[in-house]
């Protein structure tokens, strides 16, 4: 047995691979999940590895989208899904889940011409900080945040709610506090663990009543 101090304990915690990596939910009505994984998944790739996609950096800022996706990670299995877990980083001060995008679905650099200031967020860093970080060493969370409104918001500005990158960020936000992930579970019996496992089918269980059936959950499979 090692005895860790507090803040070990929650490093422990966070890189067991026990709970999902990602968690897409959909408000009913507003929200829809997309069927096509697929799609999901290379937006994913786009995130962890910087990719973009070129025919889609001139596309007019226009409403061609249907819906979006808001997306949670376990900070945990998103740094065991890098190709070097060194290039990941956790703080000190994050033991939840965390936001991973809200995005338009097939569209992507909508527009160009907004740009994204410190100023825009200014009044939600300390929000930010705590529930959008980075969790890339090479990567400030300003820079992650500048490239989620540059590559996403932009597209999801066509709609009035959205139309600023306050009021893009304040939405993911709210969302992000309406879709407590770790303390469903943890009401559940679910929790952070290195000995015990569980099934993708225990936690959908849990998140069925909470999120409805328009969810999805991808995980990160270890060497074991």
């Amino acid at each position: 047995m090692i005895t860790t101090s507090v803040e070990d304990q929650k490093k422990t915690e966070m890189s067991c691979t026990v709970l999902p990596l990602l968690v897409t939910l959909s408000p009913a009505l507003f929200f829809l999940l997309l069927r096509d994984v697929s799609v999901t998944q290379g937006l994913w790739e786009d995130y962890k590895y910087g990719r973009h996609s070129s025919e889609l950096l001139h596309q007019e800022h226009n409403c061609s989208w249907t819906c979006m996706l808001f997306t949670l990670q376990w900070p945990g299995g998103f740094c065991q899904s890098l190709y070097k877990e060194t290039q990941c980083k956790i703080p000190q001060n994050i033991s939840s889940w965390t936001i991973h995008g809200l995005w338009p679905l097939h569209a992507q650099w909508c527009c160009s011409c907004w740009p994204f200031f410190h100023s825009d967020v200014q009044e939600l860093k300390e929000e930010l900080t705590e529930y959008w970080p980075s969790l890339l060493k090479t990567k400030s969370s300003f820079h992650f945040w500048k490239e989620e409104w540059i590559k996403h918001g932009s597209c999801a500005a066509c709609v009035e709610g959205f139309n600023s990158p306050l009021r893009y960020f304040q939405i993911c936000l709210k969302l992000r506090h309406q879709f407590d992930i770790y303390k469903l579970l943890e009401d559940a019996g679910i929790t952070p663990s290195c000995e015990r496992l569980y099934k993708v089918a225990e936690v959908q269980k849990v998140l069925l009543p909470h999120v409805g059936d328009k969810h999805e959950v991808q995980c990160v499979q270890d060497q074991k």
